[in-house]
């Protein structure tokens, strides 16, 4: 396998969203000036700024803004580049060479070499920095070898093929200001080299992005190369789906993301802004189960909350049909969707009460909610209480609350703001915790199942350790050929259902609203990325 010049594809069936009819920005000169206004889901906002620490996709896109990245993964599913000029891999995977663009400066006026790129994988690889997240991502790094000023050399000891899906999302960092202001104080004085600064981050409110005049250009993305056209970008969180949907639709912010599927009523139709609607490959809307729960250490208990669910009643009734499926470990768009997730836990509440029967939970009489009799390290009497903790989207729980009173169970469902979703997991301190990543290719996989993940900042939350599983899992990283990435894949998630490890919910499709006062906006190849550096406001 051979990759140059950055004209690599990306292999899957990754969604390329290009909102329609949203022009092309004409001469710099022409189109300045003017606060692009983004209204955001208030779930969304980063606990931490720092993509190097905070694991959100959130986090990462906000950071784009401020820092170009090595490569893009552009609307049209190719990574291309971006700070590194072009790049190669050796045979095996095991060596890949970067070569930068030259010239390039941070926003301090350092430069932004081979020395400054070694950097930044080292604060990732620091394990001071709690970078679990892309220290996966960009796996188990031999050493890295600056050849000369423009050239730096990653090598692994074992195949390393899906790098650059790490890479597009990690941002690229000044080391002196890193260096200076340390892990707890450089998510607020970030100095990177894209089109915008960090202004302000007001918790809670928003955050305000300023133009870098100094901006040179080096995202493949954007349709002109210099700076930014607006002069500032202000992200607002809003926590009332109404408002949120409504921004445009009321003039209150130029574009909505992340939409509820009520939005699709309120632009239906729409004169004054561009609607956008699209899958997003990846795990879905799923939680996973603590297995170091004593009821839930139990596969019967597990399996009987699949059985008990009824997610197309759930979708017709929270969405009128709008979501994706989503039947397993990857939701059911995903290239690598295994389909043999479907069949395994269709809809059947009386095999569910069975289940739970011999499982020990028994239903007393006159009581609605089962309790434990004889169950291993639950008293008797205890009643078979499960918690359902997410960040977003308490209506799914709250009807799966209803459907799992029919088998007696009660269900309690929390929503929890992302801080403290992190701070529960870290401590291992649920029953089921939401746990969603978006990606086309099935890397994520071994993010979330593969049991060396299991530390503080990983996504390996559940407690089940498997060697088949970390090895097929683990492959993903260094399987070159795709069909062979899928099959593995595949095999991960019949381990995955199996054992019962997760309960499959829906996908969220990506609804995005666009002023049609807005051009340039482009979304990019997977709903949740956008790019906003040839945005200009007409009027």
């Amino acid at each position: 396998m051979t990759l140059t010049n950055g004209k690599l594809k990306t292999g899957v069936a990754a969604l390329a969203l290009v909102a329609a009819g949203l022009a092309a920005a004409p001469a710099w000169a022409q189109r300045s000036g003017g606060n692009l206004t983004i209204a955001f889901p208030a779930n969304q906002e980063p606990a931490n700024l720092d993509g190097h620490i905070d694991p959100y996709q959130s986090t990462w896109l906000f950071n784009s803004f401020v820092s170009d990245p090595l490569v893009v993964l552009d609307s049209d599913k190719v990574y291309k580049p971006a700070l590194a000029a072009a790049w190669d891999v050796n045979a095996d995977g095991t060596v890949w060479t970067f070569r930068l663009r030259p010239g390039v400066k941070f926003q301090d006026g350092t430069d932004m070499d081979a020395a400054a790129v070694k950097a930044n994988f080292e604060r990732i690889l620091d394990p001071r920095t709690s970078s679990a997240q892309l220290k996966s991502e960009v796996g188990p790094i031999k050493s890295i070898e600056v050849v000369d000023p423009l050239t730096v050399r990653i090598s692994y000891d074992a195949p390393w093929v899906t790098l650059l899906d790490g890479i597009r999302r990690m941002p690229i960092w000044s080391p002196t200001a890193f260096n200076r202001f340390g892990v707890a104080e450089f998510q607020r004085n970030q100095v990177g080299t894209g089109p915008f600064t960090l202004g302000e981050w007001v918790k809670n409110d928003r955050i305000v992005f300023r133009k870098w005049a100094d901006y040179k250009g080096g995202n493949p993305a954007a349709a002109h190369q210099g700076p930014a056209y607006v002069d500032t970008l202000t992200v607002r969180f809003i926590g009332e789906n109404a408002v949120l949907n409504g921004a445009v639709a009321n003039n209150t912010t130029l574009v909505g993301f992340s939409l509820t599927p009520d939005a699709i009523t309120e632009y239906k139709g729409s004169r004054n802004a561009t609607f956008v609607s699209a899958g997003q490959s990846g795990t879905g809307l799923q939680l996973v189960f603590n297995l170091r729960r004593p009821m839930l250490s139990d596969i019967r208990v597990r399996q009987a909350l699949l059985f008990a669910r009824d997610m197309p009643a759930i979708n017709t009734l929270l969405y009128d049909g709008q979501y994706i499926k989503s039947d397993g470990p990857l939701d059911n768009v995903h290239p690598c969707f295994w389909d043999g997730s479907s069949a395994m836990y269709a809809p059947n509440p009386d095999r569910a009460r069975q289940l739970l029967d011999a499982a020990g939970w028994r239903l007393p009489a006159g009581r609605p909610i089962r309790e434990a009799q004889g169950v291993q390290g639950v008293p008797d009497g205890t009643p078979l209480r499960i918690s359902y903790a997410t960040i977003h989207h308490k209506e799914i729980g709250e009807a799966l609350q209803t459907q799992y009173r029919r088998i007696g169970v009660d269900l309690n469902v929390e929503l929890l703001p992302g801080p403290v979703q992190l701070d529960r997991v870290n401590r291992r301190d649920f029953d089921l915790m939401f746990l969603r990543q978006r990606s086309p290719d099935p890397v994520i996989l071994d993010q979330v199942w593969n049991s060396r993940w299991d530390q503080p900042g990983g996504w390996s939350w559940t407690g089940f350790r498997n060697e088949e599983l970390d090895r097929t899992v683990g492959s993903l990283r260094t399987l070159g050929d795709q069909k062979a990435r899928c099959d593995a894949a595949k095999a991960a998630q019949k381990i995955i259902m199996e054992n019962a490890l997760m309960l499959p919910t829906l996908s969220q499709p990506s609804f995005v609203a666009v002023s049609n006062r807005v051009k340039g906006f482009k979304m990019g190849a997977e709903g949740n990325w956008f790019f906003v550096h040839s945005a200009w406001i007409d009027g």
